[in-house]
C-alpha cells in the first residue's frame, strides 16, 4: 500500500513538473513572436552613431550598417568588413524595392531592399524588410550571396508630444489661436500622428526612415476658427510631404525646400 501511495506521488510531480515546463516553453515562444527581441535603445544608440538602415542574417552570420550620407558597411562572419561610400539607392519601378550599387578598390557590394515582412530565423525577431546582399571582389567572377531581414533606424526620441515654437512665414501669437499652438503627438510604435494645428484637430500616418519623415493624407476636423490662416498652412505644408527631423535637447526640427518648423517637447 505504502509502495502504491509513493508512485502515485512521484507520477503527479513528474507530470506536474512536465506541465509547468511545456507551459514555460510557451509562454517563451509566446514572447518571441509577440515582442521585440532587441531592446529598441540598442536601435536607437545605433541611429546616433550615424546608421539608418541595419540588417543581418544567418548561416553563416552577417550584418549590415547603413548610413546613407556616410558609407554602408558590411560584416561577414568569416571574412574582412567591407565599407563602401554610401550611394542613392535606385527604386523599381512596379514594387516597393531599391536597389543600392557601391564599391571600392577592392570590392563591389549590391544590396536589395525589399518591402515584405522577415523574421529571423535564429532569434524570431520580426522585421519590415527582406536584405539580399550581392559581394564580389573585383578580381573574381562570381558573387557570394547573403539573404536575411532589416530595418530602418529612426530617433525614438520623436515618440512624444511637441509644441510649435516657430513656422516659417508666420509669427505664432498664442492669443488668436483658439487651441492655443499647434501641438503634435507622435506615436511610433503605430506610426501615426495626432494633435491640432491651433484649430481642428490633426491625425495621419507617418514614415521614418533614419532621419527623413513623411507625412500620408492629413485628416482634420471640421469646426470653422476666427484665424484659419496657421492651419491652412500646416495642413499643406504636411499634406504627403516629406522632411528631414532633427532633435536636439528639447528641441525638434522638420525642415525641406518649402518650410521649416521647430517645436519644444513638452515636459
Amino acid at each position: 500500500m505504502k509502495k502504491l501511495i509513493f508512485f502515485s506521488i512521484v507520477i503527479l510531480i513528474t507530470a506536474s513538473c512536465s506541465s509547468s515546463k511545456e507551459e514555460s516553453n510557451n509562454q517563451q515562444t509566446e514572447t518571441i513572436q509577440n515582442q521585440e527581441v532587441v531592446n529598441p535603445s540598442f536601435y536607437q544608440e545605433k541611429f546616433l552613431k550615424g546608421t539608418d538602415f541595419l540588417a543581418r542574417g544567418n548561416e553563416p552570420n552577417w550584418s549590415l550598417e547603413m548610413g546613407f550620407q556616410t558609407v554602408f558597411s558590411f560584416k561577414p562572419m568569416y571574412d574582412s568588413s567591407i565599407t563602401v561610400t554610401a550611394v542613392e539607392g535606385k527604386k523599381a519601378m512596379d514594387a516597393d524595392v531599391i536597389i543600392y550599387n557601391s564599391k571600392d578598390k577592392n570590392n563591389e557590394l549590391a544590396i536589395t531592399i525589399t518591402k515584405q515582412p522577415c523574421q529571423d530565423n535564429m532569434s524570431g525577431e520580426q522585421f519590415d524588410y527582406n536584405v539580399r546582399i550581392e559581394v564580389k571582389n573585383l578580381n573574381d567572377k562570381n558573387y557570394q550571396i547573403y539573404e536575411g531581414c532589416g530595418r530602418y533606424l529612426y530617433d525614438y526620441r520623436l515618440n512624444d508630444i511637441w509644441v510649435m515654437e516657430t513656422i516659417s512665414g508666420f509669427k505664432l501669437k498664442k492669443e488668436e489661436l483658439m487651441k492655443g499652438f499647434p501641438t503634435f503627438e507622435f506615436n511610433l510604435k503605430e506610426m501615426r500622428f495626432g494633435g491640432h494645428a491651433g484649430c481642428n484637430n490633426l491625425f495621419g500616418k507617418i514614415e521614418l526612415k533614419g532621419n527623413q519623415i513623411k507625412f500620408g493624407n492629413i485628416s482634420a476636423t471640421m469646426m470653422a476658427c476666427p484665424d484659419m490662416n496657421i492651419e491652412r498652412a500646416v495642413i499643406d505644408a504636411l499634406n504627403l510631404k516629406n522632411f528631414t527631423y532633427k532633435i536636439e535637447n528639447t528641441k525638434l526640427t522638420l525642415e525641406n525646400k518649402s518650410i521649416k518648423m521647430v517645436f519644444k517637447k513638452v515636459d
